[in-house]
């Protein structure tokens, strides 16, 4: 099968009149279209396309008469070009690359220079999440207390309230998404996530703990987790600007600033397990998430705020209280708090 020539520039149709006038030169009109089944008007144009590129000339005997150019010349002329416009693109890329490099550095030491970043949005805080991820090279650290920036609309809608793993709308992916995610780990950039005991029971969220451990992630639960994070490379971190609103952020950057949310990640990580180990209830009658509880109403917070800490609804804050004064035989949370440090269990 004959190699087409459009590499060079050419039409089908002039490449094959240019092939049937390298073997019959002196070949007439009609002749031509009925080989090649082209029109008339098809003819002179291909015609015309191959005097542009200097691959037909005058004939020496018959000037009115347009002769085919051997490859050797025509061909490699026509190659010579292709070779010097590649040549020229190559030099523009390569420009373009270096101006977007530039660029990249000016925002990055702008916003390095104000050293925090207040974003208010969902698309502000994707976005901005993926411009980090692109330059992340060696681990991402992840607290979900129950979905994330990323999911911010999802998280408001929820009848259960921010944070509801176990509400309609959908797996909770954290904030860094399913696509994200995975393109992080197919990097080799270490990722270790943290839910809260409560997506447990949330089979979306748990088969999306799965894939990620499937592509080489870590993921593990607590019973309770103190805001949403996320920490790039140990040296830039994001979180929210307002603990109440989970579309805004604030991105911190400096190895000294972010030293401490690192080391509370690292406690909370220490002290939390594998989503295959179980979670259930202890000698007391007590699961992990009825001791963080305990721990937290101690602190003074109200139901919404303990809600968003164990990722779940306050409903369910309600009946995990119930079910802790019931252990306890208490009859108030301030009598159950003081039974329950009695037993040391508020450590």
């Amino acid at each position: 099968m004959p190699v087409a020539l459009q590499a060079f520039g050419l039409s089908d149709p002039a490449g094959r009149l240019y092939r049937e006038l390298l073997r019959t030169p002196r070949a007439a009109d009609a002749e031509l279209t009925a080989r090649l089944g082209l029109a008339p008007e098809q003819l002179r144009s291909a015609r015309a396309e191959l005097a542009d590129l200097e691959l037909l000339r005058p004939s020496w005997d018959d000037p009115s008469h347009l002769h085919p150019v051997v490859p050797e010349l025509g061909l490699a002329a026509l190659l010579s070009r292709r070779e010097a416009e590649l040549l020229s693109r190559r030099q523009e890329f390569e420009r373009a690359r270096a101006a977007f490099g530039q660029l990249r550095a000016e925002a990055d030491s702008e916003r390095h220079h104000t050293r925090t970043e207040h974003l208010i949005g969902a698309d502000a805080i994707r976005t901005r999440l993926a411009e980090l991820g692109a330059g992340t090279s060696a681990q991402v650290l992840v607290l979900s207390p129950g979905g994330g920036p990323a999911n911010a609309p999802d998280e408001r809608n929820r009848p259960g309230g921010p944070g509801e793993p176990d509400g309609p709308d959908g797996p909770a992916t954290g904030p860094l998404g399913e696509s994200l995610s995975a393109e992080l780990l197919g990097r080799g950039v270490e990722l270790r996530t943290l839910f809260t005991d409560a997506v447990r029971r949330h089979p979306p969220t748990v088969e999306h703990a799965r894939r990620l451990v499937g592509l080489g992630g870590q993921v593990r639960t607590a019973p309770a987790l103190p805001l949403r994070l996320v920490v790039l490379d140990r040296e830039t971190a994001l979180l929210p600007l307002d603990p109440e609103r989970a579309d805004t952020a604030t991105v911190l950057h400096g190895r000294g600033p972010v030293a401490a949310l690192c080391a509370l990640f690292d406690g909370l990580w220490h002290s939390a397990a594998p989503l295959c180990h179980p979670r259930g209830r202890d000698l007391n009658g007590m699961t992990a998430q009825h001791y963080a509880l305990l721990r937290i109403l101690q602190q003074g917070d109200t139901d919404m705020v303990v809600a968003r800490k164990l990722g779940v609804s306050e409903r369910t804050v309600r009946r995990l209280t119930a079910e802790a004064l019931e252990v306890l035989g208490a009859r108030s949370r301030f009598q159950a708090g003081a039974r329950a440090a009695e037993r040391g269990w508020l450590h």
